[in-house]
């Protein structure tokens, strides 16, 4: 009977990541006195286009599969909405023209423009020295450039320096990934250039939620070397990083990673890789080990605000739980946070922990694109940068650094701060 219970609950797990069913619409943003006659959101009029990096490996078709893949690739995608013409589309991921159908999508054309050497790049010690293969050394740094060449130019036609970074989570297809991209970059008015970065996994089968963590651990070098692409390109003014479920692990591990290094070598990590805003969407994340490895090595002084979004009722996060045998992140309560974790936050009011109400259905776990009110504040904190004690986030306070939003939310829009 227990193994029975358990096959039902691997399956339970897996199966938030298909079909896919599009976003529900935002609540629109209401516009304060002196915001102007803009509302923040435009109109996307050309088929909408998304880079990528992915360490999966190529499929027997067009596109990447769920294997892995030593070497990382670069390129761009578009995608095209089936169902609603261009302003239909805007209009529905803004909150002010909501259809009584969601929106299809279909993966229109895949353009690999760089590929990386395998790593680890090869390498010997001579008389205790470290000695890289030329030719491997000469392949990088052509991709490097590639990359930067790619990344400026994505920039410049956009007149942005803002990326928008997004990791996705367990048992999603390299198509499921960037749609979510899409739907929250459309969401906030087509703000910033947006990159998937896409993890092997995926895997239709009974065991894969234990396979695809050390996916997700395999992917965490090559999520390094991302974002130190984009720290390292000048065009670049600001990061914002929005990672979901088991991508939150594999981001705040790599991010981990980087801060010693950064702490290590004198630096700010906020100046060298400039992620002013990270966001973690049912982190699926032991919650004790998420205290000793971030809260415990000043985590969050790394970024200009964190915001952490859980939900007590997440089924899916319950379920890790129980395979685990530990409370996660995702689906913490005020009353878990141990005494020393309080502690620490009574002096840190970056880190924002708010809780998602009312969420049922698939929205328990997917509340990041699937409830109203979460997808409304994502939404206006990728474009605005805006922290909840701002006018233009009016979420209910609770206790410490605890917030509340229920599908009622609606976020203000007072003008963008970077115009300001």
């Amino acid at each position: 009977m227990k193994r029975f219970r358990l096959i039902v609950l691997l399956f339970t797990l897996g199966a938030c990541a298909h079909p896919y069913p599009g976003a529900v619409s935002p609540n629109p943003w209401t516009r304060s006195e002196g915001a102007g006659p803009e509302t923040g959101i435009a109109s996307q009029t050309a088929q909408p286009t998304l880079l990528y990096v992915t360490d999966r490996a190529p499929a027997d078709g067009e596109g990447y599969g769920t294997d892995r893949s030593s070497s990382m690739a670069f390129g761009s995608l578009e995608i095209d909405v089936t169902n609603m013409s261009a302003a239909a589309y805007s209009g529905y991921m803004s909150g002010t023209n909501r259809a009584s159908r969601a929106p299809r999508y279909e993966l229109a054309d895949i353009v690999e423009t760089a590929r990386f050497p395998g790593t680890p790049l090869p390498f010997s010690l001579e008389n205790g020295a470290m000695r890289r293969d030329r030719s491997a050394v000469l392949a990088d740094q052509a991709a490097r450039r590639a990359f930067s060449r790619g990344l400026s130019d994505e920039l410049a036609a956009r007149g942005t320096g803002k990326v928008v970074l997004f990791v996705h989570g367990f048992n999603n297809s390299f198509e499921r990934g960037a749609f979510s991209l899409l739907e929250l970059w459309a969401a906030s008015g087509w703000e910033g250039l947006p990159i998937l970065f896409s993890w092997p996994t995926g895997e239709p089968n009974v065991l894969s939620y234990f396979g695809d963590t050390q996916d997700g651990e395999f992917s965490v070098f090559h999520l390094k070397e991302t974002l130190r692409l984009i720290a390292a390109n000048e065009d670049v003014d600001e990061v914002v990083l929005i990672a979901h479920s088991r991508g939150a692990s594999i981001a705040t591990t790599a991010l981990r990673e980087l801060l010693i290094e950064s702490r290590g070598a004198g630096l700010s990590m906020l100046n060298t890789y400039r992620i002013n805003t990270l966001i973690l969407a049912a982190p699926d994340i032991d919650l004790g080990v998420m205290e000793q490895r971030l809260v415990a090595e000043m985590f969050g002084i790394g970024f200009g605000q964190i915001d952490v979004y859980l939900n007590r009722s997440d089924d899916a996060l319950g379920v890790s739980g129980w395979l685990f045998g530990g409370v996660r992140f995702g689906s913490l309560g005020p009353e878990q946070l141990s005494a020393e974790s309080r502690s620490v936050f009574q002096g840190v009011d970056s880190v924002h922990f708010i809780l998602v109400e009312d969420a049922r259905g698939e929205a328990r776990h997917n509340h990041f694109r699937l409830h109203p009110g979460v997808l409304a504040d994502i939404a206006i904190t990728m474009r605005t940068g805006a922290e909840p004690a701002d006018p233009e986030r009016p979420l209910t306070h609770l206790d410490l650094n605890f917030w509340r939003i229920d599908q009622g939310y609606t976020p203000q829009f007072t003008g963008d701060r970077a115009g300001e």
